[in-house]
């Protein structure tokens, strides 16, 4: 990172730097398309300032190029469900001696998620067995491979 020393007080304002509210929108999106908002902090001298507004395409660019490189909740919940999933082998032994009562409501996503493919796996897909075992009703159980993302 580096720094040009300015001393002289040529600047927009009081502040040493300006926050920039940036709106991406894909190309061609649909009418009623909401905006992605970030922020750019910027050095608020005026020689600054002219040069993000006159490079605003490749400023834009950079935030994008960050965009892409953050990673969605669904890797992380993906991420997270298979480092539980190893882990989590003597919780559905004993899930199977319990019938579940309620274990579902407590967990996190991640956790339901890798619980849900253990049993799934365990079961061979037979939603009647999941359920028993993890003690809650067929439409709670789909509705909790959905919300998971828990392949059919």
């Amino acid at each position: 990172m580096g720094y040009r020393d300015r001393s002289t007080d040529d600047r927009s304002g009081a502040h040493g730097y300006c926050i920039m509210e940036v709106r991406l929108r894909k190309k061609n999106a649909p009418a009623g398309t909401k905006d992605d908002l970030r922020f750019m902090t910027v050095d608020s001298h005026w020689e600054t300032l002219r040069f993000v507004q006159d490079n605003m395409d490749e400023c834009v660019g950079n935030v994008v190029r960050l965009k892409r490189m953050e990673r969605s909740p669904e890797q992380q919940v993906d991420e997270s469900a298979a480092l539980f999933q190893r882990n989590l082998e003597p919780l559905v032994s004993s899930l199977a001696a319990t019938q579940g009562q309620g274990v579902m409501d407590k967990l996190s996503t991640s956790l339901k998620k890798a619980l849900l493919l253990m049993v799934m796996e365990r079961y061979q897909s037979d939603r009647e067995k999941a359920c028993q075992v993890l003690g809650i009703t067929r439409e709670k159980l789909e509705r909790e491979l959905q919300l998971c993302g828990v392949p059919r």
